[in-house]
């Protein structure tokens, strides 16, 4: 590797150098002087045409260097790295909105032009258009291991028009990048940050992306008046800039700078700051950052394993403007690594472990294709040649840091318990324990960022065989591989996976939309699974996988029909199916949020109404006890049973609301009348603490108990055996009945009546409704009611709907009936005879 830089006043001094010899290997990075669009165009040229096979890339500045020498608005630097076993790629990327479109820059660029073998990317943004830390997590989303380096362009300070440029093209909204690819190139990176946070922490409490409304509830403006006084909030960003907002990251303390200050009393930062991020304000000493910057050098030679070939300095140009003078000495200490050059940003791209934007730092970027170790050099000290003047603000500024570091240190402790909880609950909140990928209520945030692009659903299989067969820790360790497969399988393709509840996951691309690119990235998923071995404790699980795909829209439905066609796919037995909104699905799932909707709307209407249906007891023909039913009245005056939305009410949480109604609605009808009557309850009540104690204090505020039977929905499983236990003994002993509801309609058999004290065994209607002509169901009937009697039991018949089952349930010996012959359900009470 060669590295050689050059600087030059203008255009014409340039013709007049001797050109490098150059290839496809050589990259030439080109750091303007100023911003003088006309300028940079002559330079583009006169590289592109004279080193026609190099790669080029350029930015504006404020100021360039060049070892120790420093150049502000006066001459432009560029220099030459010819590679010899490294390939390069390059391209430009341009957007239209910071906010939004830098994400998709940086992962755009980086698609571009990673390679298997990337060591690290060089890339210049605008520094007025692309928000810099949404440019690096679009790049981390695409590869978060890779070593990015450079910076956001600047302008002297003038903050009006920063430019980025490549081989062909120059642009002020957006960005240039260049990938070092090779299997030997080694590469370092440093920075040093060394600004002191000083006073209580603040509170982002108003902010979108890099633009801060308010910290601490007052505007971001007037927090700096109040702390740094009128006259430089005033003259925000050009005075000010020195005093960055810090906030810690990862164990490392990151400023941001202001940008731009707007009428609303809002400030844009160089990076972005979150809501509830505790923020600092950041002060300066030269003298500390001096002492810090050899402290940092010895850290360089400590770490630094090769003799570097090259090194280039990106550094913030507040940092440059606050040091003035100082800066040199800063940069002499890092030229002892050999020759550097680089440029003053408006703020600098850093990689440690993943790539961040930093304000108010010098980063490095040490490269060497060669693996010859450090030489042993001779570093003086430049810290003599500073003359340290103690004045006034020198010392004020001491009493603040030695009063900020005293008060750090009494909350240090408490800081990092609270640190701790936070990044705890946080991960516990949008991250799946088990395999550590984003979950449901990260890919619910990501979502709504991702309109018109395509998520996908993957779900396992048969896992439930999985888990009962080969016991849950190889269920397990299945999600943890599958994790990892589909993981492989995003990163690659450029796509986002989340791990979702129970066996299922999420992918989230921004590919083509269309209906072939999309079956065909469904394809080569499922494809991929199956080649996958699943070894797990020495067995070998065949695994394969359902997929769904939507397109995530503007009605924020995209997700509901992924899960629509998955279901879908899984009952057809389909591989995949792909959102089509000719689907039926649709229209059940439109049907469906009606029906929720009309479930709250009957709730707040006081629309869920009883009915009642008459229990006759067939040996005297008289009325001997009503059932409370529940209704929902609809806004058009029709009545709904239950099997329309009592499921459905079951899934939106509103059965428990629509069971509190019925209790309190009949218990306050009854206790009126005096008459007996029964109501349903579920399992789902049962165990319910809150229902349980909703129920008995009704009982006792309606004095009802003594007419009461409660009957028990058996259409659902006996699972805790102990609470049903204890349930029964309260409804006995304030007084109440109890009946087995639907007895043999499926969960229930003769140990499950024996299980539950009752008095009543209701038998279902599906046994009874065809008694008079079924033989069958004559017999099943039969045995059940001998033993009932046998246990002192009570039957009651549902369904009687005829004069001939009526009288083959009286034949049978069964007491009671209900159905539509003797009485159908009713708002109003069929009177006793």
């Amino acid at each position: 590797m060669i590295n050689k830089t050059i600087t030059f006043k203008n255009i014409s001094e340039l013709k007049k150098m001797k050109p490098f010899a150059s290839d496809s290997q050589t990259l030439i990075q080109i750091f303007c002087a100023d911003n003088n669009l006309q300028e940079i165009k002559e330079i583009q040229n006169y590289f592109t045409a004279t080193y026609p096979q190099a790669t080029i890339i350029g930015t504006t500045t404020d100021g360039a260097l060049h070892n120790t020498d420093i150049y502000i608005a006066s001459k432009h630097v560029a220099t030459f790295t010819k590679f010899e076993k490294t390939e390069l790629h390059s391209t430009i990327v341009e957007h239209t909105d910071s906010t939004q479109m830098s994400y998709i820059c940086g992962k755009k660029l980086l698609r571009k032009i990673l390679r298997p073998n990337t060591k690290a990317l060089i890339s210049f943004a605008d520094g007025l258009h692309t928000n810099g830390e949404e440019f690096l997590k679009g790049i981390n989303s695409i590869n978060p291991d890779i070593v990015v380096s450079g910076g956001l362009a600047g302008d002297n300070g003038e903050l009006k028009k920063t430019f980025v440029f490549n081989n062909t093209h120059i642009t002020e909204n957006g960005a240039v990048g260049v990938t070092l690819n090779s299997d030997v190139l080694n590469v370092f990176t440093h920075y040093s940050f060394d600004w002191t946070p000083i006073g209580k922490k603040l509170t982002i409490t108003k902010a979108v992306k890099n633009r801060v409304y308010e910290i601490d509830g007052i505007s971001a403006v007037d927090m700096y008046a109040k702390y740094m006084g009128k006259e430089l909030a005033q003259n925000l960003p050009q005075i000010g800039i020195e005093f960055p907002l810090i906030f810690e990251k990862d164990g490392v303390n990151i400023g941001r700078a202001v940008l731009f200050k707007h009428e609303d009393g809002s400030l844009t930062f160089a990076g972005n700051l979150q809501e509830g991020e505790k923020v600092r304000f950041g002060v300066g000493n030269v003298d500390n950052l001096l002492k810090s910057g050899e402290y940092q050098l010895d850290k360089i030679f400590d770490r630094l394993q090769f003799q570097p070939e090259a090194v280039f300095i990106y550094s913030c140009m507040a940092r440059r403007r606050f040091m003035e003078k100082y800066i040199e000495y800063e940069l002499e200490g890092l030229s002892t690594l050999g020759g550097i050059s680089g440029f003053f940003t408006y703020g600098e791209f850093f990689s440690n472990q993943k790539s961040d934007l930093l304000n108010e730092s010098i980063t490095l970027l040490g490269l060497s294709e060669s693996n010859k170790t450090l030489e042993s050099v001779h570093r003086k000290s430049v810290i003599h040649k500073k003359d340290f003047a103690v004045s006034t603000e020198y010392a004020l500024a001491n009493l603040a840091n030695s009063v900020s570091q005293e008060l750090a240190e009494l909350n240090a402790e408490l800081e990092k318990r609270v640190q701790r909880s936070a990044e705890f609950i946080y991960k516990q909140a949008y991250f799946d324990k088990l395999t550590e990928m984003p979950n449901r209520l990260s890919l619910l945030h990501r979502i709504d960022e991702c309109v018109g692009e395509t998520v996908f659903l993957v779900n396992i299989d048969d896992f439930t065989t999985i888990n009962d067969f080969y016991g849950h820790a190889v269920g397990d360790a299945v999600l943890v591989k599958m994790s990892q497969y589909l993981h492989e399988f995003t990163q690659n393709a450029g796509m986002e996976l989340f791990k979702l509840p129970s066996d299922e996951f999420a992918i989230i691309s921004n590919q083509e939309q269309t209906y072939s690119v999309i079956e065909n990235t469904i394809q080569q998923l499922i494809s991929t699974i199956e080649k996958k071995e699943f070894l797990v404790k020495d067995q070998v699980i065949h695994v394969s996988v359902t997929v769904s795909a939507a397109y995530i829209n503007e009605k924020k439905t995209g997700l509901a029909n992924a899960d629509m066609v998955l279901k879908a796919a899984k009952k057809a037995h389909k591989p995949y199916l792909i959102f089509n909104k000719s689907l039926e699905l649709a229209k059940k799932y439109e049907s469906n949020l009606q029906m929720a909707n009309e479930i709250k709307r009957a709730i707040e209407n006081d629309d869920i109404i009883p009915y009642y249906q008459p229990i006759f007891n067939i040996a005297t023909g008289k009325i001997e006890k009503y059932e409370a039913l529940v209704r929902l009245r609809k806004a058009d005056g029709k009545i709904l049973s239950p099997y329309f939305f009592l499921e459905i009410s079951e899934k939106i949480r509103l059965y428990p609301r629509i069971t509190e109604i019925m209790i309190e609605k009949t218990f306050s009808f009854f206790a009126g009348n005096g008459l007996d009557f029964s109501i349903n309850l579920s399992f789902s009540d049962i165990f319910s603490e809150k229902m349980r104690n909703f129920l008995f204090e009704k009982i006792k505020e309606y004095d009802i108990a003594k007419q009461l039977t409660i009957e028990i929905l058996e259409t659902q499983e006996y699972t805790n055996e102990n609470i049903v236990n204890d349930f029964t003994k309260e409804v006995y002993a304030s007084g109440a009945s109890i009946a087995i509801d639907d007895f043999g309609s499926g969960f229930a058999n003769f140990q499950y009546m024996t299980n539950i004290s009752c008095d009543y065994m209701k038998i279902d209607g599906s046994l009874i409704k065809n008694i008079h002509q079924d033989q069958n169901s004559r017999l099943i009937v039969e045995t059940i009611v001998v033993f009932a009697k046998k246990l002192g039991k009570k039957v009651i018949a549902e369904f009687v709907h005829s004069a001939e089952v009526l009288d083959v349930v009286r034949e049978i010996g069964i007491e009671y009936a209900q159905g539509y012959y003797l009485g159908e359900p009713q708002e109003k009470l069929i009177e006793p005879l």
